[in-house]
């Protein structure tokens, strides 16, 4: 038993020393009106991951801001002096995004952990913007909170939201968490996304800045493919649920060991049967409207999606 535990310790403090952590900024130096939708500034580096560039994807085809990540022909939706986003009559816009890439180096796996950023709006800009990534399809918004400034808050399901129809100003202190498997240990490319939406006007900008990304590489241990191929594999639908059924699609019917759903806090709220079945049902009426997380166990590995329930 002894000597298991030492081997454990010995193996957990090989990887500690062989992790490299990073801190990956994009300023967008070189971004003008001339350099078209894709961002011509040096991405950021680290050992063991190669950041790709940002590019702007269904929106303007020129950046109307030098130095910073800045288009406009976003979805309208918002009206002028108006500040309550129920009133709003535009959704996020699938077709309109900022977009970067994240690859592991061949023999590496990358953790990250989160992400700060400053966002501006023109004075007929959007008013709401999320980040997503593929690891669920771009299905839900990753967890966000804010810094110090009272000008933006947080709505609906991890959307920020420019409290103000006046506020042009630029907003510090975002942040995306990363956590979870899906984000750890990973060994294929992961995309990250702006949305931002419900504009007064198509000329109307959204900017964003000064993008850190944080976390660590290391030299593979083989787990994070395991964890990607479930993540890939398992996928949950319908986000938002509105009577509280969720479907768990079981792309090869793999063994799923055991699945537990977690309310915001991480308790576990409910534990499902083990399952191999190609669709697997979870009946979540009497649960609260809110998020949720949906955590699935197959073997070693272990991912996990979030699902909204809004009744």
């Amino acid at each position: 038993m002894i000597k298991h535990l030492l081997s454990i310790s010995l193996i957990a403090s090989c990887f500690l020393a062989n992790a490299q952590s990073f801190s990956a900024k994009y300023n967008f130096a070189a971004t003008t009106s001339l350099t078209g939708t894709t961002d011509p500034t040096l991405p950021p580096s680290a050992t063991g991951v190669t950041f790709g560039s940002f590019s702007a994807i269904g929106t303007g085809t020129a950046s109307t801001s030098g130095g910073s990540f800045t288009y406009d022909t976003w979805g309208l939706g918002a009206q002028t002096g108006t500040n309550t986003p129920t009133s709003f009559t535009g959704a996020i816009d699938m077709g309109k995004y900022y977009d970067v890439s994240i690859t592991p180096a061949s023999g590496y796996e990358v953790t990250l952990t989160d992400m700060t950023f400053s966002a501006r709006r023109s004075g007929t800009g959007p008013r709401q913007f999320s980040v997503r990534t593929n690891a669920d399809a771009f299905a839900a918004n990753l967890p966000a909170s804010l810094g110090t400034s009272t000008l933006v808050s947080i709505i609906n399901s991890n959307e920020f939201f420019f409290n103000t129809d006046g506020n042009t100003n630029t907003i510090t202190g975002n942040t995306i968490t990363y956590g979870g498997p899906s984000f750890t240990a990973f060994t294929s490319p992961v995309n990250v996304r702006f949305y931002a939406w419900n504009a007064e006007a198509t000329s109307g900008s959204f900017r964003i800045d000064s993008v850190i990304f944080n976390g660590s590489t290391a030299l593979s241990t083989g787990l994070g493919k395991v964890n990607f191929d479930l993540n890939s594999n398992l996928s949950v639908y319908p986000v938002p649920s509105h009577n509280g059924v969720v479907f768990i699609e079981n792309k090869n019917a793999i063994e799923v060991s055991k699945i537990e759903v977690l309310d915001i806090l991480g308790n576990v709220v409910l534990t499902n049967a083990t399952s191999n079945e190609s669709k697997i049902k979870l009946n979540l009426a009497d649960m609260n409207s809110g998020s949720y997380f949906v955590r699935m166990y197959s073997g070693k590995a272990v991912t996990t999606k979030k699902i909204v329930i809004v009744k």
